[in-house]
């Protein structure tokens, strides 16, 4: 976040001066890991600013008598997009607020964009490296932290060839570092490069696209806020999603919506519900084809909705009729 173009060229062009040379022939063990982002240039290139642009902070504690610059920038923590103003002095981000005017967090942090400037500015972050010694953390010179990283990586590459190694991104990464870091992978000669979201959401997008033809979150804030019922089963956004649970009580509030919560366990969550449904573990699709039993069974479907949009109801309707309910 936050970042300084230090002057008008495209990134590609700082980029491919990082990588030059890279697949000219000879790698040897530094010069793949100097040239291939992991020294100077590709760590200044990671930014997106050029090396000559990086200098050291000139602002300590915030300064209330000299001037704050206010900057709207989006969070990096997670894919909501909450908006984050960062309070900049010197040069140096020194504090933050959510924005009021956002749409999606509405003047609010939580947890961790409260702590999103901490990325940069913790106290406990590494500068330097560090190596597990008799047990016990040693910071080492990066030169002996190249070396013994080139020539593990090297060795590994030589005993079982590049497809050995999987690269897992993050999702602190900006564009450039993204884009670094998949040319790390194919330089070091692999596809096996990804992102933590597909091992976070590849199930999901399957199995939403599958079903709702999009393999992506169908529906918007706004929706939460003008529904009437609000039905949350196994999920607890008041403690791993703090953004939305304020969408779901504003529904509840100005709609006078139902909120019924469905999970073993009385969370947080379920202490805003106007109806908590315990379940048994396991019992999800059972729960589910109950429902589904009852809406048949009273003709409460939108039965021009499923005409229009719906496929392979039929399948779903003997599924169903498997599951009559106790007393239904």
């Amino acid at each position: 976040m936050l970042l300084k173009r230090s002057d008008g060229r495209a990134a590609k062009q700082r980029l491919a001066s990082a990588y030059q040379g890279l697949s000219g022939g000879g790698l040897d063990r530094r010069g793949f890991l100097r040239q291939a982002g992991l020294g100077g240039a590709g760590l200044a290139a990671l930014g997106g600013i050029g090396p000559g642009a990086v200098r050291p902070a000139a602002a300590g504690p915030t300064n209330f008598g000299a001037p704050i610059e206010r900057r709207k920038n989006v969070c990096t923590h997670c894919s909501v997009g909450c908006t984050v103003i960062a309070e900049v002095q010197e040069g140096v981000w020194v504090g933050q607020e959510p924005a009021w005017e956002s749409p999606l967090n509405r003047g609010t942090h939580c947890a961790k964009g409260a702590s999103v400037r901490e990325l940069v500015h913790g106290d406990r972050r590494l500068k330097y490296p560090m190596k597990l010694v008799g047990g016990e953390w040693r910071r080492i010179g990066w030169d002996q932290a190249l070396d013994e990283i080139a020539d593990k990586l090297m060795a590994v590459r030589q005993a079982s060839g590049p497809d050995s190694v999987f690269w897992l991104g993050s999702a602190k990464m900006s564009n450039e570092g993204s884009y670094l870091f998949r040319k790390l992978g194919a330089f070091w000669g692999t596809n096996n490069t990804d992102h933590q979201a597909r091992i976070c959401h590849s199930t999901t997008v399957a199995g939403v696209a599958n079903t709702w033809g999009y393999g992506a979150m169908t529906n918007s804030y706004n929706d939460i806020r003008n529904s009437r019922t609000l039905v949350v089963m196994g999920g607890n956004p008041a403690e791993a999603h703090p953004v939305s649970l304020q969408h779901l009580l504003s529904g509840k509030e100005t709609n006078r919506a139902h909120l019924i919560v469905i999970d073993p366990r009385f969370t947080r969550t379920a202490a805003h519900a106007t109806e908590y449904v315990r379940m048994r573990p396991g019992t999800d699709i059972p729960i589910i084809w109950g429902l589904l039993w009852h809406v048949f069974q009273n003709g409460w479907e939108d039965k021009e909705f499923i005409r229009q949009r719906v496929y392979g109801m039929e399948e779903v309707r003997k599924e169903v009729a498997k599951w009559n309910p106790p007393g239904g």
